[in-house]
């Protein structure tokens, strides 16, 4: 009799909580399998939690101090009686999984990350990254960047640039509440140190005319929108989690895009999500962002002068170019997942 056949993702978050660049790859990686593939979808969770999400079944493990025994103990008795592969984005489930890692997915590698923090423990993230790229029988880099900031040195290594889920996400009919008589411009950003949010309210602050909005949680949410209420500024709203629907709308309906990072962006997925919609994107010109901006133009200093300016001068530009063919050509749903479909052939 002939195995079962399954994939096992390690992530980071429950999807129905909070989903973000890591839970869109998952998803759209788990929709370039095959029918008679099972999907599963490990993660870390407040609580023991089992769900089915897009037809991936997902199940949490509470966090606790023996998280770790139980991810192998459910691998173990879970799936012994099936042919499996773990295509991991966690570098702490894949160091303590006691067998190797099929497919390790890098969006920015983690002594680079803890490296631009200073963060105390950089040295010991470093013995990690190199450690869990040993047990790992693949690494796939989303870009080219994270493939150079990253401690690998090995040659059984793709790069393979992520799509976005929203070509799939319907239209809902709901009128956003823009400012009609301002410019209106859109963000998702994960509310967290490297985005740079403090750019948007200075840029909000210096220009009234800008209506800026900014879907995403994390960490300094409150952080920022206190700091919104203090300046009293009218034109600039953290609307902290909006259903994929909503930002779909918001994306369709805003005049252009930003994309702005202090360090640690491995790709920018809303650079490519503005294209899908045919909208203008200004991005930061560091890390992966350069790789896939269409053009160097709409690539800004860190300094709200710059953003501005740029702003200025090439939002009348925006004819010349189509970013919606730049985007089927380049990251379409259905050219990334045929790559992604010849990187599952040659596990199973």
């Amino acid at each position: 009799m002939k195995k079962e056949k399954c994939v096992i993702y390690f992530g980071f978050n429950n999807p129905l909580k909070f989903k973000r660049g890591v839970e869109n790859e998952i998803l759209f990686q788990a929709q370039s399998l095959k029918e008679n593939v099972e999907k599963y979808y490990i993660f870390f969770d407040d609580e023991n939690i089992k769900f089915d999400w897009y037809g991936i079944n997902c199940i949490g493990i509470k966090k606790n101090k023996f998280r770790f025994f139980y991810l192998n103990a459910l691998i173990r008795k879970k799936f012994n009686n099936k042919k499996y592969i773990i295509h991991s984005h966690n570098y702490l489930m894949s160091f303590f999984l006691f067998r190797k890692t099929d497919i390790f997915t890098v969006n920015d590698g983690l002594y680079y990350q803890a490296n631009e923090l200073n963060h105390k423990l950089k040295n010991l993230f470093r013995i990690i990254e190199k450690k869990v790229y040993k047990k790992s029988k693949l690494i796939h880099f989303i870009s080219k960047f994270s493939k150079e900031k990253s401690l690998y040195y090995g040659s059984n290594y793709k790069i393979i640039y992520i799509t976005t889920p929203f070509e799939k996400v319907k239209k809902v009919d709901e009128k956003m509440n823009w400012e009609d008589d301002k410019l209106k411009i859109f963000t998702v950003r994960s509310i967290e140190e490297r985005a740079n949010i403090e750019l948007l309210i200075e840029l909000a602050k210096r220009n009234q005319n800008y209506d800026i909005k900014v879907a995403g949680k994390g960490p300094l949410l409150k952080k920022y929108r206190e700091e919104i209420k203090q300046k009293h500024l009218k034109n600039i709203e953290l609307l902290g989690y909006v259903s994929d629907e909503k930002v779909r709308n918001f994306y369709e309906t805003a005049n252009l895009i930003t994309v702005l990072a202090k360090y640690g962006e491995g790709f920018g997925l809303p650079i490519i999500e503005g294209y899908l919609y045919d909208k203008p994107v200004f991005a930061s010109d560091i890390c992966a962002i350069p790789e896939i901006i269409i053009n160097k133009n709409f690539l800004v200093k860190n300094n709200v002068e710059d953003l501005e300016n740029k702003i200025k001068k090439y939002y009348g530009e925006i004819p010349t170019y189509n970013f919606k063919k730049y985007y089927e050509e380049n990251f379409s749903y259905d050219k990334i997942l045929e790559k992604y479909k010849k990187l599952y052939d040659k596990f199973f």
